[in-house]
């Protein structure tokens, strides 16, 4: 009886110090309470740029400046002080991260005026060496510039997509959401995506006005951090 006594309390005695062994390697260098998956894939005619993480291995890099851990690539959206907008950033600028999958450095920046369930319309931007190598390539100095139907200029859908959100996630908390020492925590991710084609500028008509008609294949699809 009691060499049963003493094997019991050995057992619990190992599994505790293992769990305490667990918890502080999940915990030590990390500002947040919990861990959030996330991940997005931008494919330019068939080149597939993707990041995938979690943020038990790191937050990917944005405003929070100052943490100890972090990561370079970025899916994550913020709120933007004193206006109803919100800012989508999803980059690649650093291929020998942990979240990084396959592709290039790109960087793609959606503004949402008044985030909402369903289609919205919104202001697209694409940065970074990638993106300026292949669109410079197809329409050179126009490479940001275009839109999502061929003919001429139409200023209402210039450098705009219809995201189509189909889950707006749930608000992230924290007393104050940028301190790298208090505790992040993660809501449900904001889930979006789009997929069509969209057109560059030549100057091919006589006038020498420019007309969209170079047209690239392009899908958007994310699960973003809410910074908010």
């Amino acid at each position: 009886m009691k060499k049963t006594f003493l094997f019991l309390t050995i057992v619990s005695l190992l599994f505790s110090c293992s769990s305490e062994n667990n918890n502080s390697s999940n915990n030590n260098g990390n500002s947040f309470s919990n861990s959030m998956d996330y991940e997005f894939t931008i494919t330019i005619n068939g080149d597939v740029h993707k990041v995938k993480g979690n943020t038990i291995n790191g937050i990917p890099k944005g405003h929070i400046q100052s943490l100890t851990n972090y990561i370079n690539n970025q899916c994550e959206i913020e709120s933007i002080p004193g206006q109803t907008q919100k800012l989508l950033t999803l980059k690649i600028n650093d291929v020998t991260g942990s979240n990084y999958i396959s592709g290039q450095n790109l960087e793609c920046r959606i503004t949402f005026p008044n985030l909402l369930m369903g289609i919205n319309q919104v202001q697209v931007l694409f940065y970074g060496s990638y993106i300026t190598n292949l669109f410079d390539s197809l329409s050179p100095n126009n490479f940001n510039s275009w839109q999502t139907t061929s003919g001429l200029y139409n200023q209402s859908i210039s450098n705009k997509l219809p995201i189509n959100i189909t889950d707006l996630g749930t608000t992230s908390t924290n007393p104050n959401m940028w301190s790298p020492t208090t505790p992040l925590n993660f809501g449900q991710t904001l889930k979006g995506n789009y997929s069509g084609t969209i057109y560059l500028r030549s100057y091919s008509n006589a006038s020498g006005i420019g007309v969209y008609d170079i047209p690239i294949q392009i899908s958007i699809d994310f699960k973003a951090l809410r910074m908010y």
